[in-house]
């Protein structure tokens, strides 16, 4: 069976801690595995905000290869290519304005020297082995967002799953279906916020569009339960459903594994069929990992965080 791990963003120690708690222990070679053949699943999102970035891919990505993960790709992988790639009319297809620098700052400085920037430009290789979501025997992993509108697109622009150079290149032209069905799988639904109320984000950012809680029913939320940032002035108040661009929500019963949210507080199951595994890391809150052992009703027995850092 899969033990699932919410974003890592160079949090090294926390992984190898979280590993030890799962009962997974270094190969002859260094890779991580488990003595009773159970295979980690990793949410995406390995790169960017900490300071073990480069430790972090070798673990995973030792994993990967070596047979004992699996991985779908993050927002943080997807955009990293795009930094990276030339757009053939200027510049790069993600561009490199301050923002785009500074989210990707710590990677950036983690692989400066010529030697370690090679290594890197064989990872930026290496995100492109990552599928974007996985549909396995009982469950379904994607880092943002399962809207099987959206997946179903996906698929028939690429067999595999994956992306291809071509296909990151039409994904990156504002307007097109490829960037919407790329947007929304790796970084989820948003909304604009009615009556020109605004929020700032973890970054100081001010921001206008709000994530939603794809997984929640809007007809049977107010605005506290369906957007993923309290917003005072809306507290209490149902969602205005008719105000919502293409609506919709996850139904299905097969468990939905997914990250990405910077959720806070206690982890906790979003609904019997789905859980977020983003609890922050970054920002000074836990790694957790959800145990699955084939239910298709989660529990909350399945969620294992992070109990401390040793060594």
């Amino acid at each position: 069976m899969y033990d699932l791990i919410g974003d890592l963003h160079g949090h090294a120690a926390e992984l190898r801690q979280l590993l030890q708690q799962l009962d997974y222990a270094p190969d002859a070679h260094g890779v991580y595995r488990h003595a009773g053949g159970r295979q980690v699943i990793f949410v995406g999102d390995f790169i960017d905000r900490g300071l073990a970035i480069r430790e972090t891919l070798q673990i995973v990505r030792g994993m990967v290869d070596g047979g004992s993960a699996l991985a779908v790709m993050g927002n943080h992988e997807y955009n990293a290519l795009a930094f990276w790639t030339f757009d053939p009319t200027g510049g790069h297809l993600r561009p490199h304005k301050p923002v785009h620098i500074i989210q990707h700052l710590e990677t950036i400085k983690e692989f400066r020297s010529k030697e370690l920037f090679a290594e890197w430009l064989d990872y930026l290789k290496w995100f492109y082995t990552l599928p974007l979501f996985l549909e396995l025997p009982g469950l379904r992993v994607v880092h943002a967002c399962w809207d099987a509108r959206y997946i179903a697109q996906l698929r028939q622009w690429l067999p595999d799953d994956r992306l291809t150079p071509e296909f990151l290149l039409r994904a990156s032209r504002p307007g097109s279906a490829e960037m919407d069905a790329v947007e929304i799988t790796l970084k989820g639904h948003e909304t604009i916020l009615p009556d020109d109320i605004h929020f700032f984000d973890k970054d100081g950012h001010r921001r206008t569009r709000m994530r939603t809680a794809w997984w929640r029913d809007p007809a049977a939320a107010t605005y506290d339960d369906y957007y993923l940032e309290p917003i005072e002035v809306l507290a209490g108040q149902p969602v205005d459903v008719a105000a919502l661009p293409n609506a919709s929500y996850y139904q299905d019963e097969t468990p939905v594994f997914f990250g990405h949210y910077w959720l806070r507080g206690e982890p906790r199951l979003l609904t019997p069929h789905s859980v977020c595994l983003d609890y922050s890391v970054a920002r000074g809150g836990e790694l957790v990992a959800y145990r699955w052992h084939g239910e298709q009703v989660l529990t909350p027995a399945g969620l294992v965080r992070v109990t401390g850092i040793k060594g």
